[in-house]
This record gives structure tokens, C-alpha cells and sequence, in this order.
């Protein structure tokens, strides 16, 4: 996952709405969303490369989403996969079981990552960086608020700003229009111009990848958007979980939401 967009406390419905792009390489296996979990029940896509998940959520309604943080590509390949951090948190199946668990790990130990993680009460953001030990950890306020390849609401990112601007104009409207706004928004392939990039984002990239990186939907040859995820959660539960399992530009969009409930047992 590389964009996550949150409405937090702004939906006159739903306490939390987040709307998210998968960018990856086109070559990394992977599946839309299925049941990882079963105690508690949760759903969410998979990588197949290494087993772990980049975002899923618990029948309870508590969400995990991580991005990496960027220039993790040019660190050593960690023991342990980041997409290890999304299962286990959803296995803890709460915000504070979720604290518990960050405190047993070691940032040193995995490619920098970011981690949103909460419910419609509880949402927090964690950060691991090389060479720390401390995951440090941060409360998201109220607003509408975005977690890019870097920290939340990263001014260094012009995608940011645009996808901010973007989710403003729809973040009170009814669901369905709310939901057509977020769709629109993580579609979105408009490039900032080539000297809004800093330069520090460019470092090391061709000029023009770096700026395509900038979209919210990405398109390059080889490296894009994979995927996206709108949900919405109340207090203990999900109210909706849609998917597109290509660039939110192609679709179509399914809703997946019927997959958090358990098979009732067939008679005997």
C-alpha cells in the first residue's frame, strides 16, 4: 500500500472512511482480498512473494494499512517481511493489543514501513526506520489526514496535498457520493509539474519516473497501481469494504464486504 486517505470524524455517517492504492511492480504476485484470519475473522489481499498482506480488516472493525517508507528499497533485504506486521496485527485484533505487540518488535529488523492501525474510537500511525529499535508511534487527529511513503500528511510529497484537496471536496456528501469522490480521487492520474518534485525525490530516479510516482494512480512499465480499497467502519463493525483488483482507473469495483461474515454451519 502507498496512499492511504483518511476521513477521521468527518463523515456525518461513518466515524472512519479510508480509501487506498496498492503500488507495486507488475511482476509481484498477489491476491485481492480473502479470509487471512479466522480468530478474529479478517480480510484482506495477500502477497504471494512472501506470505504477508499490505491491508486487511477484522469482522470487529479495526483496520491495519501499511506503506513502505521511501528509499526502503535500497536496504538490505530484512529477515522479516513487513506484510508479517499486518497479519500479526490484525491477529491481535485491537488498537491496544496492536501497542502490545509494536512494543516486541525491533524497527532494525524489517525495511522501513509505516503502519495505520485502529477502529472508529482508536487510530494511530507507527513508524519503523533503520537502525531504531523503537517503533515510534502517534495518534491521528481528527480531520482528513494522508499517510504517503513517508509520515502522515508528509509536506515533502505533492500527491498529498492533491489527494487532501480532492477528499475535501467530497468528505460530507452521502455515501454514495462520497464513494464515487473517493473512487474518482484514487484514479486520479493528474502529474504536479516537473519543478514542484523536490529534489530530494528525485534523487537517484530518472526525472519523469519520479514525477509519475507523484500521481495517485500510478502508471509506468514496470511499477504502478495495482489495486484499491475504500472502507468504512462504525464502532465494532464494517459498514462497507469495496475493492478494485486493477488501477482504480480500469475497475470494476466489487464490494467484499459479505467475505468478514462466517458461514453459517449447515444443519446436521
Amino acid at each position: 500500500m502507498c496512499t492511504i486517505v483518511i476521513l477521521r470524524q468527518v463523515h456525518p455517517e461513518w466515524p472512519l472512511v479510508l480509501a487506498a492504492n496498492r503500488d507495486e511492480l507488475y511482476a509481484r504476485p498477489a491476491t485481492g482480498p480473502q479470509v487471512l484470519l479466522e480468530s478474529p475473522r479478517a480480510v484482506g489481499g495477500r502477497d504471494v512473494e512472501r506470505g504477508g498482506s499490505w491491508m486487511g480488516v477484522t469482522n470487529g472493525g479495526l483496520f491495519v494499512g501499511l506503506t513502505n517508507q521511501r528509499g526502503g528499497q535500497e536496504q538490505p533485504l530484512a529477515a522479516h517481511s513487513r506484510g508479517e506486521v499486518v497479519l500479526e496485527a490484525l491477529r491481535a485484533g485491537s488498537p491496544a493489543a496492536i501497542e502490545r505487540y509494536l512494543d516486541t518488535l525491533s524497527g532494525a529488523d524489517f525495511r522501513p514501513f509505516n503502519l495505520l492501525y485502529g477502529d472508529a474510537t482508536t487510530l494511530r500511525v507507527a513508524y519503523a526506520r533503520p537502525g531504531r529499535r523503537l517503533i515510534e508511534r502517534a495518534d491521528v487527529p481528527p480531520g482528513i489526514h494522508v499517510l504517503p511513503n513517508d509520515t502522515l500528511d508528509s509536506t515533502l510529497l505533492p500527491k498529498v496535498e492533491r489527494a487532501r484537496l480532492l477528499a475535501a471536496q467530497v468528505a460530507h456528501q452521502p455515501w454514495p457520493q462520497l464513494t464515487q469522490g473517493l473512487k474518482t480521487l484514487l484514479a486520479d492520474d493528474l502529474l504536479p509539474p516537473a519543478d514542484q518534485v523536490p529534489a530530494s525525490l528525485v534523487e537517484g530516479l530518472p526525472d519523469d519516473f519520479a514525477r509519475r510516482l507523484q500521481a495517485l494512480c500510478i502508471h509506468t512499465p514496470a511499477y504502478g497501481t495495482r489495486s484499491s480499497a475504500i472502507v468504512a467502519l462504525g464502532p465494532g463493525h464494517v459498514g462497507h469494504y469495496l475493492v478494485s483488483d486493477r488501477a482504480p482507473c480500469e475497475g470494476p469495483w466489487r464490494d467484499v464486504t459479505g467475505l468478514l461474515q462466517a458461514p453459517t454451519a449447515r444443519p446436521a
